[in-house]
């Protein structure tokens, strides 16, 4: 059995497997605040790869019931849960989440690489927005757009790619 193949399994094996993706997604989320940064809102987002490699299998519901456990999750783990950071990472997670499944479901058939992508560019654009109308009230801070255009395509291309290691698309 396939570790993202989770539709097949009875409800029992599938909490203690959703529990577990969810649980390593939290624990990479976790390790990643430790890696140094190249700015200090800039993370690579290695737990992502957990979310993509679920979507990318058609398990849409344990993709973001863990999306939204590592989110709040990680956020109490770094005593910052009710802080901005966890508004701006939940608010880029439910933008890229659904991004990402409106353009898996697209009919030019997006490679996991290229869904990667548009989930992290995705979730840049929806943090600089809530930057934008909840913290700084200025539309100067959308001079960052192109650097987080970039960081995604980026950061896009290596969970992308590493996800397509965990998920052998010829078994789904």
């Amino acid at each position: 059995m396939k570790i993202f193949d989770l539709k097949s399994l009875p409800r029992q094996k599938y909490l203690l497997h959703l529990a577990f993706l969810t649980a390593f997604a939290v624990t990479v989320y976790a390790l990643e605040s430790f890696v140094p940064k190249p700015l200090p809102f800039m993370k690579l987002g290695l737990s992502n790869v957990v979310i993509l490699a679920l979507i990318f299998t058609g398990n849409i519901r344990s993709a973001f019931i863990v999306a939204i456990a590592k989110t709040l999750l990680g956020g109490l783990l770094s005593g910052m849960l009710f802080s901005p950071t966890t508004l701006l990472s939940f608010g880029g997670t439910l933008l890229a989440f659904v991004l990402m499944l409106i353009f898996i479901k697209f009919p030019l058939d997006f490679s996991i690489i290229g869904i990667s992508i548009i989930g992290a560019v995705g979730h840049n654009f929806g943090q600089i927005i809530l930057v934008r109308y909840v913290l700084i009230k200025e539309n100067s801070i959308f001079y960052l757009t192109p650097l987080l255009i970039l960081m995604g395509i980026v950061t896009g291309i290596i969970i992308g790619y590493i996800a397509e290691i965990f998920v052998d698309k010829k078994d789904y």
